[in-house]
């Protein structure tokens, strides 16, 4: 027998919870083609929401476009995927030339077929790319709709990181060629909360109120609760409610920890097929110990001021951090220091904000931190 319980992938179908009054909002503003920021910590299932939404919108002539900005290094190499991805998803392998000439005639494009069959297009230019190349490709996606008749959506997902493709003012540039398309949906998802915010609620910021935005919240705790319910006794596993009120409770309500925790619940449950609370404090228990030597080696790469502000809001929380309370509680020093501590970490997604709250994305890293780590 399958486990029924999926984490570290996006999921859809009977294996995505809920959520729908935000796929309902979500699917609306793609078929209304609005410029959409949908914002949310890591692990709160934002693009499996997307694939979701993506895959009840098939059928409405709309075609999808996914990049993961995370994947690239260079700003050459985020036009040529997004560039490729337009061309696939527009034409047939055999007629791909004929449309590069019909569509994007007068651009140097080097083409080939990877090695599971996929059309691989480069620009033939060195950067920094030009003006004019770039518009090219970034009014594409409006000619294609317009010539098929039909509608895209393109999503940008961990869209942030389109800041560090070094391209002076890429926000103004994307922004200038999107806005009057007519025929085109773009959902900007992020999980660093304080920098999308920042691109979509800042006066001076391009994107600047570009459409609706979105906030991925926890899941309510009655939803999950029928969610993991079904799933362990559809599969034959039996367990009080207080046993599924509490994963989700350990796992703080966020997609991610609620599947993984089930889903080595499930492993371990399926042999004697009933569940005690004493076995998810067993179970988490040996997740811990299953990550610690991951947990280890980043903690080494840690600078001291680093780990000791780390262990202080695993120990004490993230809220007013700076205060010179919680300085002289924790004796993390001047609040200078801090600050710039802080922003590191958040930087390299040790720690993310939510208003004047720090917290940690990964639960299991902050309790590995609070059972003692030195």
């Amino acid at each position: 027998m399958r486990n029924p319980f999926i984490y570290g992938e996006s999921v859809v179908g009977e294996h995505f919870c809920d959520r729908d009054a935000e796929i309902r909002k979500l699917k609306m503003d793609i078929l209304n083609c609005q410029k959409i920021f949908l914002i949310s910590s890591r692990r709160m299932g934002k693009t499996s929401l997307i694939r979701t939404v993506i895959s009840q919108i098939s059928s409405k002539n709309v075609t999808p476009i996914f990049l993961d900005l995370e994947e690239f290094s260079s700003y050459r190499e985020f036009l040529n995927a997004y560039l490729s991805l337009l061309v696939e998803k527009s034409t047939s392998k055999n007629k791909i030339l004929k449309f590069i000439g019909q569509v994007v005639s007068g651009l140097r494009i080097d083409f080939k077929i990877d090695e599971v069959g996929r059309p691989m297009l480069s620009l033939g230019y060195a950067e920094p790319i030009s003006a004019k190349v770039e518009s090219r490709i970034f009014n594409l996606p409006e000619i294609i709709a317009k010539k098929q008749n039909k509608k895209l959506v393109i999503v940008f997902d961990e869209f942030q990181e389109i800041l560090n493709l070094k391209r002076e003012n890429i926000e103004g540039a994307l922004r200038s060629h999107i806005q009057h398309q007519r025929n085109i949906a773009y959902i900007f998802a992020g999980s660093k909360k304080h920098l999308l915010n920042e691109m979509v609620n800042s006066q001076d910021k391009p994107f600047y109120r570009i459409g609706p935005v979105m906030y991925l919240q926890k899941i309510p705790e009655t939803q999950f609760l029928e969610f993991i319910k079904e799933k362990f006794t559809g599969t034959g596993i039996k367990a009080k409610n207080e046993v599924f009120n509490k994963i989700i409770n350990v796992s703080e309500h966020i997609p991610y920890y609620v599947q993984m925790l089930s889903h080595e619940l499930w492993d371990f449950g399926i042999t004697k097929r009933k569940l005690v609370e004493k076995d998810i404090e067993q179970v988490f228990s040996q997740l811990l110990h299953q990550y610690s030597q991951n947990f280890h080696l980043e903690w080494s790469r840690l600078i001291l001021s680093k780990r000791q502000l780390l262990k202080a809001i695993a120990l004490y929380g993230g809220k007013q951090v700076l205060s010179n309370k919680y300085l002289k509680r924790s004796n993390l020093g001047l609040p200078s220091s801090v600050r710039r501590t802080l922003l590191s970490l958040v930087k390299d997604a040790y720690l993310d904000r939510d208003e004047d709250e720090y917290f940690f994305p990964d639960i299991l890293f902050r309790e590995w931190i609070k059972s003692g780590v030195k």
